[in-house]
C-alpha cells in the first residue's frame, strides 16, 4: 500500500532534517581535519626551523664556558654531517669506553646504529673541550679554539624530533670522559640542553635510559630542572 500524504511529507522531513545533520557533521569533520593538518604543519615547520639552526648554542654565550671544580672548559656546537674523521673516531672511542660494558654481547650491533646516528645531518652536538693553556676564551673566535684547546672530554648529541604527536629534543647520547665525572659537569649540560629546548618551543626533552645503568638512571632523576617546558624530561627506559 502507498504511503499517506502525511506519512510521505514526514519521510521527506525526516530525510531533509538527516540530510541537514550530515552536513553539518560533514563541515565539522573537515573543520576538525583542518585544525589537525594546521597544528601538524605548525609543528613540522618548527622542528625544521630548530634542526636548521647552525649554532643553537649562540643565544647562551655564558654557558660556553665551564670553570668550576678544577676543570677548565669550553663548549661549542656540531652537525653529523660535517664531523671530522678524528672527531668521529674519539667520539666513538669515548662512546665504547662508557658504553661497551652495558651492552655486552649487543655492544657490536649497537656500535653499528650508533655509528650511523652520530653522522646524520639531523644530529646536533655540544662539544665540551678542554683549554689547553687554561687561558681565558674570546667568544666566538672558533681559530682560538682550535689552537687553545685539548681533544673532546666530553659530547651531546642531541636532535629535534616529533615524539608521540608533539616536538621534542631527543638526547641521544650525553657522554663524558672519567676524568670530567662527578664536578657538576653532567648537570650544566642538562640545563643548557633545557635551554636550548625552551628557546626552539620544544614541549619536552627525551631520553633513553639503560635500566642497567644505575649511576644515569640516578644522574637524571636527581637534576634539578627549571620551569621551562610544558613536560620536562620524558624516560624512555630499555633492557
Amino acid at each position: 500500500m502507498d504511503p499517506s500524504p502525511t506519512e510521505s511529507l514526514q519521510t521527506w522531513r525526516t530525510n531533509e532534517t538527516e540530510g541537514r545533520e550530515s552536513s553539518v557533521w560533514r563541515a565539522m569533520d573537515l573543520k576538525k581535519r583542518r585544525k589537525i593538518l594546521e597544528k601538524k604543519k605548525t609543528i613540522h615547520d618548527l622542528i625544521k626551523r630548530a634542526s636548521s639552526i647552525d649554532d643553537p648554542l649562540s643565544p647562551f654565550d655564558s654557558f660556553r664556558r665551564y670553570r668550576r671544580n678544577d676543570l677548565s672548559l669550553y663548549l661549542e656546537s656540531g652537525r653529523g654531517d660535517r664531523l671530522s674523521s678524528s672527531v668521529k673516531h674519539h667520539i666513538q672511542k669515548l662512546l665504547k669506553t662508557n658504553m661497551e660494558g652495558f651492552y655486552g654481547s649487543d655492544w657490536p650491533i649497537q656500535a653499528k646504529v650508533k655509528r650511523k646516528e652520530m653522522s646524520s645531518a639531523d644530529a646536533h652536538y655540544i662539544f665540551v673541550r678542554e683549554l689547553r693553556f687554561g687561558k681565558a676564551y674570546e667568544t666566538s673566535t672558533q681559530r682560538t679554539c682550535m689552537e687553545g684547546c685539548n681533544q673532546i672530554a666530553g659530547f651531546v648529541h642531541y636532535r629535534f624530533i616529533l615524539e608521540e604527536e608533539i616536538p621534542v629534543l631527543y638526547v641521544y647520547e650525553i657522554q663524558l670522559e672519567s676524568r670530567v665525572q662527578g664536578k657538576g659537569l653532567g648537570e650544566f649540560l642538562m640545563q643548557l640542553i633545557e635551554l636550548i629546548a625552551s628557546k626552539n618551543r620544544m614541549s619536552a626533552i627525551v631520553l633513553t635510559v639503560l635500566t642497567s645503568n644505575a649511576l644515569a638512571m640516578t644522574f637524571y632523576m636527581n637534576t634539578e630542572y627549571q620551569a621551562f617546558l610544558p613536560q620536562k624530561l620524558i624516560f624512555r627506559l630499555s633492557r
